[in-house]
């Protein structure tokens, strides 16, 4: 019964990507991600026997609790670098931003010498 489980999420998990991927709220990168992994559900699903293999080699009671706990892993895993990925543009972005802000400051300080020179000019001219 749970391979129709394993067969109804993959499809889900391949229209939710290309839905996201039409209306670009996900990377390339990540859409293939996706679809691997729906790709190896459904082939778990239409080819037990690789879970049944792999369970009753590693000690498994269930070809269930193999395949539940395998996308588990990997979707841990997948988390995980997603977050490294994350903190990283969150470096870069507060970076930018940093640097955004020094540039706006000297601009800012230029035009206020600029200004005052042009003042000081008008002034000397005159007197």
């Amino acid at each position: 019964m749970y391979w129709i489980a394993l067969v109804l999420g993959a499809l889900f998990t391949l229209v939710y990507v290309i839905l996201k991927i039409r209306s670009n709220q996900i990377s390339t990168s990540d859409a293939v991600f996706w679809f691997v992994l729906s790709f190896c559900m459904v082939l778990l699903a239409v080819v037990p026997q690789i879970a049944f293999f792999f369970s009753d080699a590693l000690g498994f009671l269930s070809a269930a609790n193999f395949i539940f706990l395998c996308i588990l892993a990997v979707l841990v895993y997948h988390q995980l670098s997603m977050s490294v990925k994350v903190a990283r543009l969150q470096s870069k972005l507060n970076h930018l931003t940093q640097t955004i802000a020094l540039s706006q400051v000297r601009n800012d300080r230029s035009e206020e010498e600029q200004g005052r020179s042009a003042v000081a000019t008008d002034d000397g001219g005159r007197g």
